[in-house]
C-alpha cells in the first residue's frame, strides 16, 4: 500500500461518520483533555485507525515523542508518520491560538526519523490538525496535511531535533541546571480567519502525487506555496464531503495563505515583575 493510498484511506475513514458538518469523537473525561502527555485525542485517533484500517499496523510513539502515530503496511513495507495537533474551539467559534501553533523542540516537516530495529530510517510524515468543539465531543475542523506544506527542509528539521541540550553547574552554588529546549512557532492551519480551511474536513496533498491515486477524490482548491528561493510547490485541497468536483486544471488558486506570519516582526522583551505605587 503506497503512502498516498494510506493517507487517503485515513482521511476517508475520519470523515465516514461525519454528521451535520462535524465528526463525532469519544474521549476520556474532559478533565484530562488538553494535557501534553498521554493525550486522549491521540489515543482516539489511534483506536479509530486500528478499527477502520485493519490492514495496517498502528503504533503510538509514547509521551513527548514525534510523530505521535506510525502506520505500517507490512505487505508493501510502507511506513507513514502522523503527527496530531489539536485545539479546542472557543465558545465564540474561533480557535484559541491565532496565527501560529507551538512546536516544542521539533519543527513540522514532511519527513521524520524513526527506528526500525537497530536502523534509523526516514519516513514521510503527515499532520492531522483538528479543532474540537468546546465540549470536545466532535471535530468541527479537520485537516490532514502533507508536512512539507509547512516545511520541506529536512536538514533544518534534523538540526532542530538534535539542538536541545542541558547545561549543568548553573548558579552561584553550581547546583542548578538549564535545559535549552527550543520552542518553534509555525503557521496555524486551524486559525478561524483562514475561511477556506475553517469548519471544513479536508486533505492536502502534493498535486504531482495525485496522478497515482486510484480512489475517487473531490478537488476544490489549488494552493501554491512559494518559498524564499523562488521555488513554487503545488498542493491540491481534497474535500470528499463536498458535492462538486472541479477538474484539477480549473481549480481556484490560492497563494501566500500565511502572509500574516511572514509579516511578524521581533518585539523587545521586558521582564515581568510586581509593581507597587510609591
Amino acid at each position: 500500500m503506497r503512502t498516498t493510498k494510506i493517507i487517503i484511506s485515513l482521511y476517508n475513514m475520519l470523515i465516514s461518520n461525519m454528521h451535520e458538518g462535524q465528526i463525532p469523537i469519544s474521549l476520556r473525561p474532559s478533565a484530562v483533555v488538553g494535557t501534553v502527555q498521554d493525550d486522549p485525542f491521540d489515543n482516539w485517533i489511534a483506536e479509530e485507525a486500528r478499527r477502520g484500517l485493519p490492514e495496517l499496523e498502528v503504533h503510538q510513539a509514547g509521551k513527548l515523542t514525534t510523530p505521535d502515530i506510525v502506520l505500517r503496511d507490512r505487505r508493501s513495507n510502507t511506513i507513514v508518520g502522523l503527527e496530531v495537533k489539536k485545539l479546542i474551539q472557543n465558545p465564540t467559534g474561533a480557535d484559541p491560538r491565532g496565527l501560529t501553533l507551538d512546536y516544542n523542540s521539533t519543527l513540522p516537516c514532511g519527513k521524520t526519523l524513526i527506528k526500525v530495529g537497530a536502523n534509523t530510517v526516514e519516513i514521510p510524515c503527515y499532520y492531522l490538525f483538528a479543532l474540537l468543539s468546546p465540549d470536545s465531543s466532535s471535530m468541527v475542523t479537520s485537516i490532514v496535511m502533507d508536512g512539507d506544506f509547512l516545511n520541506y527542509d529536512f536538514e533544518l528539521y534534523k538540526q532542530a531535533k538534535y539542538a536541545n541540550q542541558s547545561e549543568y553547574g548553573h548558579g552561584p552554588y553550581a547546583e542548578g541546571s538549564v535545559r535549552h529546549r527550543r520552542m518553534y512557532t509555525y503557521p496555524n492551519p486551524l486559525h478561524y480567519k483562514l475561511s477556506f480551511f475553517h469548519l471544513r474536513h479536508i486533505l492536502i496533498m502534493k498535486k504531482h502525487e495525485l496522478a497515482t491515486a486510484a480512489q475517487l477524490l473531490i478537488y476544490t482548491d489549488l494552493i501554491i506555496r512559494d518559498d524564499k528561493y523562488s521555488n513554487s510547490f503545488h498542493y491540491v485541497v481534497i474535500d470528499n464531503t463536498s458535492g462538486e468536483c472541479l477538474p484539477i486544471d480549473k481549480l481556484p488558486v490560492r497563494r501566500d495563505i500565511f502572509k500574516a506570519c511572514k509579516e511578524r516582526r521581533p518585539r523587545e522583551r521586558t521582564a515581568s515583575m510586581p509593581k507597587l505605587e510609591p
